[in-house]
């Protein structure tokens, strides 16, 4: 099973801002606190893919064979200590050292938590090896869009998010959701980089 054949439409957004219904999720992750650009970010990153690979390679004979290399990244801020933070100044509100992330790479549903922790006991090898778990999450309704270039420039297209979840009567309600499309790697050119922003989202009361 290719993950992102399987998913296409998950893997899927319009460069104009639009609304779309996700549904239940699992995934094998890691989390983390503070800024994305930060070594340790980039390094938890790395590593996930590292496992993700034996993980494929845990069933790869079988008939539950699956490939998944796409990267996701879900960000919050504790609400409680810092406020409501909405989709469009979401990097811009609050000290970035207060953010809370974690770094996800979709699974097919029949891998679980279980298998995730047998692959790490035989590859601690890995850097943050005991860190990872089985995650799933239930988006529901969203607002997304296509985000092209460099990651500095979401400061300018999630204002833009923010205004159609306004004109449509939408607040946002739970994690900002990124999808890394195309690969980077800490010092590549980040011209080319195809990310989709997520945001759920419900009805203002």
């Amino acid at each position: 099973m290719n993950i992102y054949e399987q998913y296409r439409s998950y893997f899927t957004a319009q460069e104009k801002p639009e609304v779309v219904h996700i549904d239940k999720a699992s995934y094998v992750s890691i989390l983390g606190k503070g800024s994305p650009g930060t070594t340790i970010f980039y390094e938890k990153k790395a590593a996930l893919k590292e496992f993700i690979v034996a993980l494929e390679k845990t069933s790869a004979l079988t008939d539950q064979a699956f490939t998944s290399r796409i990267a996701e990244i879900f960000y919050w801020f504790d609400q409680d200590k810092v406020g409501f933070v909405d989709i469009g100044r979401f990097y811009t509100t609050v000290d970035l050292d207060l953010l809370h992330y974690r770094i996800s790479i979709r699974i097919p549903d029949f891998v679980t938590s279980e298998s995730i922790t047998q692959t790490a006991a035989q590859r601690q090898d890995i850097p943050f090896v005991n860190g990872f778990e089985h995650f799933t999450y239930t988006a529901g309704t969203c607002v997304q869009l296509m985000h092209s270039g460099p990651f500095a420039g979401e400061l300018q297209t999630l204002p833009v998010l923010q205004r159609f979840a306004t004109e449509n009567g939408f607040k946002k309600s739970g994690m900002h959701h990124e999808i890394h499309l195309t690969n980077f790697e800490v010092g590549e050119s980040q011209a080319h980089l195809q990310t989709i922003l997520r945001d759920p989202v419900a009805k203002q009361k």
